[in-house]
């Protein structure tokens, strides 16, 4: 198969990705770029729901604010070093993604989407009235940098450097997950979940563990969000962060892992160029959520497809073949 031009550009991106703290003197850059790895493993994490499995979920936020709560919690309160705390909180949180998941055994489309969305505010609001456990409205200041036994970072570049690690480690376990059997098991599912029963996939199962392994990676994120800004409070975990990282899947491509990584990327850097528009942050995301979906269904890493199927819709059109406007259908 050809390489795509986003292909072609992943070699000199990734290049370029590992030299820039050599020439970049700007720790304003390294925060977004930083930022924008954390949400390149929330983006993929949520898009193994959504685009692998057919699970639509609105509550992303939840399970990433599960993580950042159960690793700042167990640094602060039990003196526990950040390796393990980080583990843990992945682990934590997948089962709780788990629990959550059981849900999805009987709700579908959009009574799953309501069900995940009732499911991040009932997590925001234990954030919320917890005061002796999570600090309540005031949040968790003072959570500790992480310390790797060998080095500490601290500076933001050692940040952006940690976080890039993080979402190829992510990139890497679920690309090679979803190109063996238990990707051809969820795509069969987010397919026809009748034809997957009837050769033999154990739906139920399936279902429980990709809500846990995406919550295991939003865990991972969360707790990496924790120890990066140093504070957390309910306020980072609310329905419009779980909007924002549904528009960053919905901008690169559904069931597209490439195009998680992109969609993450532009929309952390762009709205930084409209900081005058950002008490309009969650009608942005609305709108590019509805142009992408009707403009560009596959994302903007399937352009040259859309304007191939755009070219060929309008040839049918104009010879008088009767082809149907661009967007109609499935």
């Amino acid at each position: 198969m050809p390489a795509t031009p986003i292909g072609r550009l992943g070699a000199p991106a990734l290049a370029l990705a590992l030299i820039s703290p050599f020439f970049l003197n700007s720790n304003y850059v390294f925060h977004l770029l930083a930022m924008s790895g954390i949400y390149m493993v929330l983006a993929m994490s949520l898009n193994l729901l959504i685009g692998y499995s057919g699970l639509f979920s609105l509550g992303h936020a939840a399970f990433y604010g599960v993580g950042a709560y159960v690793s700042a919690i167990l640094t602060l309160n039990f003196n526990m070093p950040f390796p393990v705390a980080f583990i843990l909180s992945g682990l934590l949180t997948a089962l709780f993604g788990m629990a959550a998941g059981f849900p999805a055994l009987r709700l579908k489309t959009i009574f799953l989407a309501i069900a995940t969305l009732g499911l991040n505010e009932i997590v925001r609001l234990f954030m919320t009235n917890l005061d002796d456990l999570t600090g309540g409205p005031a949040g968790l200041p003072g959570i500790p940098t992480p310390d790797l036994w060998l080095t500490q970072l601290t500076r933001p570049s050692d940040f952006y450097l940690a976080s890039m690690l993080l979402a190829a480690i992510c990139y890497l376990t679920l690309s090679n997950l979803l190109a063996r059997r238990p990707g051809r098991a969820l795509i069969a599912i987010r397919d026809d979940e009748v034809a997957a029963r009837a050769i033999g996939v154990n739906v139920t199962a399936y279902k429980v563990a990709v809500f846990g392994l995406s919550a295991f990676f939003a865990g991972l994120a969360g707790s990496f969000f924790a120890h990066y800004l140093t504070y957390i409070s309910p306020d980072s975990f609310g329905l419009s962060e779980s909007f924002a990282i549904i528009a960053m899947v919905a901008l690169g491509g559904i069931g597209n892992l490439k195009g998680s990584l992109l969609g993450a990327f532009l929309l952390c850097i762009i709205p930084e160029l409209f900081r005058f528009l950002s008490d309009f942050r969650e009608l942005i995301y609305g709108i590019v959520i509805v142009i992408i979906i009707r403009v560009m269904p596959d994302g903007i890493v399937a352009w040259r497809q859309t304007a191939a199927n755009w070219r060929a819709n309008r040839g049918r059109a104009s010879s008088g073949g009767g082809g149907e406007p661009f967007g109609g259908g499935e």
